[in-house]
């Protein structure tokens, strides 16, 4: 049984328009258990995008307030205390459709039991015989048609040190290109 959310309170409805109401009242239960998988999450991005618009408008306020933006209407905000209780009321009725959405994704998941019993069929599942095997053998080194590959590096000389370093012809450049330029 699910429980019964109380109705939008007196500060609710002064804070919020009434799209945003229409929203938060979607997003209080029982309605909220009667909403479709698609409209709940349909609802969880708007109530998403209104809660960010809130948030977004509120900084704007705080920051011209503080004398820190110049105004984005005629004149400055004087405070951002109207915009921040939208956003707490938006807040909760996202964390009520998100935490529903959830419940339900949750009864959907497989447990770790059900997890550890796949895992178990796929590991027996590749000892079997590969399928790249040609008549019980590996295709590669013991295959005569396979390609030799690279070459190996252990006859090229090497121009340098195994450090990197140059030797005494390599540094003689750089140190008179260092006395030309002192």
């Amino acid at each position: 049984m699910t429980r019964q959310d109380a109705p939008a309170g007196h500060d609710e409805k002064r804070a919020l328009n009434k799209d945003e109401l229409a929203l938060a009242d979607q997003a209080r239960q029982p309605g909220l258990g009667a909403l479709s998988d698609r409209a709940l999450s349909d609802l969880v991005a708007l109530l998403r995008e209104r809660r960010n618009r809130a948030r977004d408008i509120g900084d704007r306020q705080g920051r011209e307030a503080r004398g820190k933006a110049g105004p984005a209407g005629t004149a400055p905000a004087a405070g951002n205390i109207g915009m921040r209780s939208k956003l707490d009321f938006l807040n909760e009725a996202l964390d009520r459709a998100v935490a529903e959405r959830d419940r339900r994704g949750s009864a959907d998941d497989e447990d770790q039991a059900d997890l550890a019993r796949k895992a178990l069929a796929l590991k027996e599942q590749g000892q079997a015989a590969s399928p790249m095997l040609e008549e019980g053998g590996p295709l590669h080194p013991q295959d005569p048609e396979a390609d030799r590959g690279k070459a190996s590096l252990v006859g090229t000389a090497r121009r340098t040190a195994p450090s990197g370093a140059l030797d005494h012809a390599g540094e003689l450049p750089a140190r008179e290109r260092s006395r030309e330029r002192g």
